[in-house]
């Protein structure tokens, strides 16, 4: 009886294969620089679903300056909201590699716009179950000015 059960331990040990941060979710906050003179700060709550995706809510706030910047920095401002899906490309015995899509929508100097947004997003998973990620983004809005915006972005996952 013992042969067995230990028999049977090894191979479900062997045939299952078990993930660094699969099904946990998240509490995200991510900052970064975007093109063109964009600075960019994220928080939202990322739920996984089933196999292979997430969903993400996030809000967003960022300052959109003009040079010289002494004079016009707090003159670009927006503050939007939206829904992403990531979608696992590769899956690390440490990390994955997620394409992300979705649709936003906010406020910049009073006017409202709407956008969607694509990019990749690398996420490293420590033993303690927070997550270093990276991300490209880009984002294209419409109804106002900013329209094309583009960078990288880095971040923390804190599991809840």
């Amino acid at each position: 009886m013992k042969k067995l059960l230990l028999l049977l331990g090894f191979v479900i040990s062997v045939f299952t294969s078990s993930y660094a941060g699969d099904g946990d979710s998240h509490l995200t906050a991510n900052v970064g620089i975007m093109a063109p003179y964009t600075l960019d700060a994220t928080i939202g709550y990322e739920h996984p679903l089933g196999h292979n995706g997430a969903i993400e809510i996030y809000g967003e706030a960022g300052d959109h300056w003009q040079t010289p910047v002494c004079h016009m920095f707090w003159k670009g401002w927006f503050w939007d909201g939206g829904i992403l899906y990531k979608h696992k490309i590769a899956r690390f015995k440490n990390g994955s590699l997620r394409a992300m899509g979705g649709v936003q929508t906010g406020l910049t100097q009073k006017k409202y716009f709407f956008g969607c947004e694509l990019g990749l997003e690398y996420e490293h998973v420590f033993a303690n179950n927070w997550a270093l990620s990276i991300r490209q983004k880009n984002t294209v809005n419409f109804l106002h000015g900013d329209v094309f915006r583009c960078g990288f972005m880095i971040g923390v996952k804190i599991p809840l």
